[in-house]
């Protein structure tokens, strides 16, 4: 593969790992070409929604869009609305409030736009389960066209035409098209068949890219859509087009949220999902998603630049509100005392904001890795909106039609739904759900494992390395960026950043010198030590600084190199036949009052109304074998002298409680101490 694709070694490992092991699969994969993008008429119904649409416009019948509120539905309302308006269309847009009317179609927004004057509905990124919808709008005499992307019920709404390639009896080549994917496709077709008579013509589908790929891809990525097969080529060609955008409102976004469009700036998915889409989807979470729509169909740069504004102040909103909701989530958990048995994370609130729910699941899901639902009941008594997230393994779609009898409607993705439901089914759907999961999942221990592309020794870190494999870009869902292993790396210093949250490293191995940096975890407070030996996995990234350029490690993950874990497995034995009373320690290892001290302050950090769970690595650096035993040597006097319980539950983990002291004990007159100091806890 390497001589036949002229790429490194390295690059055909990255290759065959994300299951391209056919030189021609490989190579069409690198290309990229548009030549791959299919016939949209392949699409099951589609034949019949462009025959409706085109119908509709050349009889001036109004048309109104239906989209969802998130980003993919805002930028497919989007474009559809210009291209329909281009074609002299006499068209309308309708997205449903979150906090008033919830996800989906319902009838009493069909009612309104009949009375509006519309003779055909066309919906993005909804409507595929709207089978009772759907009927109701046909009794009163109005038609519909449904493009989505969602899971599909056994029956689908009777409409004019329901396209969707997740349909059962739907042969499209590729199943990953995001909302705006599929409406695309549908434009796609309708010009096929302005110019081409119907028939399949790649230039019309170039043509078209030019003019609409720029929010194809950015609704696309920010619905974490699969970067493969179509969406992947959508996306680097959107990619390369917002870079050269002349529309107001994709240039004022960007502007608002400080990234630069100039030509030494790489766009990549990364902006798009942590930059750009959270202020689309703010609008939506906490107002109403018109506002975004407005800014895509400026033409005017000062407006623009004034509704993106307003988007990036609702973001601020949303971010304080969700840390609002996360703490009040964390803090019911708390009081729940068997939540840690639980399969599910299921909570409700009669105060939170239904809009932003969805992401405190999401980060309640990265930090216990279980399934999460939050429920707001807010301005209901009786009906409650949730938002859920899954973990791998778990298709939440399933999940949730085996619940069906306690919920008002559901629907969405294997990660990710949105459901409906009364109060006092509440407790009846969380056991039921909960007696569900624990059958079909197999349970994972708090932690996800992180598997590398491959490993690599210190010399394979180099600036060409790196550009060998940017043909595998862009990089995001099911295309994730090359994830690196070396092993046996020698910690020289950590610095933390950002008061704490992150923390920069440097690194020997093989007397070569590494730099890198962790987002989101401060080392030393990990238990990590100068001269530790570790194993890293990262991201490799070039960064360029003042014209000087250098390779950074984005560090994912760090663990003790074997050597390093042999010896502290010897040294818990040590500890854990002490905390048996069934040895003593040699006097050298025995702690000192600042150590006691150091060991119980590092302890209480730990605890949350005096419980919690800690590892006896993070207390004290375990880079010699002193330190890690006069920490242990404290904890089996804390233990024996009934300050703290302590309760093993894996290597080097416990479970502490912190007990009452109320009297004055001596620490040194413990089995595992010897001395005359008294020690007294209270005073620590």
């Amino acid at each position: 593969m390497t001589s036949n694709l002229n790429i490194t070694s390295i690059c055909a490992r990255l290759l065959i790992n994300r299951g391209y092991t056919d030189v021609d699969n490989a190579d069409a994969f690198l290309k990229k070409s548009d030549a791959f993008l299919s016939d949209p008429f392949l699409l099951k119904d589609m034949k019949e929604a462009v025959a409706r649409v085109r119908t509709a416009l050349s009889n001036k019948e109004k048309i109104t869009i239906y989209g969802d509120y998130d980003v993919d539905g805002i930028t497919a309302v989007s474009i559809l609305y210009k291209y329909l308006k281009d074609h002299g269309g006499i068209v309308d847009y309708y997205i449903p409030t979150r906090d008033n009317e919830g996800y989906g179609l319902s009838c009493n927004a069909i009612d309104v736009i009949k009375e509006n004057g519309t003779k055909l509905i066309i919906t993005v990124d909804t409507g595929v389960t709207g089978i009772e919808e759907a009927e109701h709008a046909k009794s009163i005499g109005l038609d519909m066209v449904i493009t989505d992307h969602h899971e599909c019920k056994s029956q689908h709404p009777h409409a004019c035409a329901v396209v969707n390639p997740r349909r059962e009896d739907d042969s499209y080549p590729y199943k990953g098209l995001s909302g705006v994917g599929v409406a695309f496709k549908m434009m796609c077709a309708m010009e096929m068949g302005f110019l081409n008579n119907g028939e399949f013509n790649n230039n019309t589908i170039k043509e078209m890219c030019k003019k609409y790929i720029d929010l194809v891809t950015i609704g696309t990525i920010a619905d974490v859509m699969p970067l493969t097969g179509e969406n992947r080529i959508i996306v680097y060609m959107g990619l390369n087009m917002i870079k050269k955008s002349k529309q107001p409102g994709i240039n004022a976004l960007f502007n608002a949220s400080r990234v630069s469009l100039d030509d030494d700036t790489k766009i990549t998915s990364s902006t798009i999902s942590y930059t750009i889409a959270p202020k689309i989807n703010a609008v939506g979470r906490m107002g109403n998603a018109s506002k975004a729509v407005e800014l895509f169909l400026c033409e005017s740069q000062s407006d623009a630049d004034l509704i993106a504004e307003e988007l990036c102040e609702i973001n601020r909103e949303r971010q304080s509100t969700e840390n609002k909701i996360l703490i009040e989530a964390l803090e019911m958990m708390e009081k729940q005392n068997n939540m840690k048995d639980k399969n599910v994370i299921v909570l409700s609130s009669n105060t939170w904001h239904h809009g932003v729910i969805g992401i405190v699941a999401s980060r309640l899901v990265d930090r216990f890795n279980k399934p999460a639902i939050l429920i707001s009941f807010d301005g209901s008594e009786n009906e409650g909106k949730g938002s859920a997230r899954s973990i791998k393994g778990l298709n939440l779609v399933d999940a949730l039609a085996h619940c069906e009898d306690q919920l008002v409607k559901f629907g969405g993705h294997e990660l990710a739904a949105g459901l409906t439901i009364r109060r006092d089914q509440l407790d009846a759907f969380a056991d039921k759900l909960n007696e569900y999961v624990s059958k079909e999942v197999v349970q994972k221990d708090s932690y996800e494992s992180i598997k590398a592309d491959c490993e690599i020794t210190p010399d394979d870190v180099t600036e060409y390395i790196v550009s060998s494999y940017s043909s595998l870009e862009p990089f995001g869902c099911s295309n994730p960026e090359p994830l690196f292993c070396i092993r046996n790396c020698k910690i020289l210093s950590m610095l933390p950043l950002s008061e704490g949250k992150h923390t920069k490293i440097a690194l020997e191995c093989n007397s070569k010198r590494l730099a890198g940096v962790m987002f989101g975890i401060n080392l030393p407070k990990e238990g990590f030590s100068v001269n530790d030996t570790v194993d890293i996995l990262f991201n490799m990234d070039i960064n360029e600084y003042k014209g000087f350029r250098s390779i950074q490690l984005k560090l994912k993950d760090i663990d003790y190199s074997d050597s390093l874990k042999f010896n502290l497995i010897q040294y818990q034995s040590e500890i854990d036949r002490c905390m048996e009373n069934k040895s003593n320690l040699a006097e050298e290892y025995l702690p000192s009052p600042d150590d006691f001290k150091s060991v119980y302050y590092k302890i209480c950090e730990s605890l949350t109304n005096n419980k919690g769970r800690i590892s006896i690595k993070k207390i004290i650096g375990v880079s010699d074998r002193e330190s890690y035993l006069k920490t242990g040597a404290a904890m089996v006097a804390f233990k024996q002298a009934e300050v703290f319980k302590f309760n093993k539950i894996n290597e080097f983990d416990y479970d502490v409680e912190l007990l009452a002291v109320k009297e004055k004990i001596n620490l040194n007159s413990t089995p595992i101490m010897v001395g005359n100091n008294v020690i007294d806890p209270r005073e620590l």
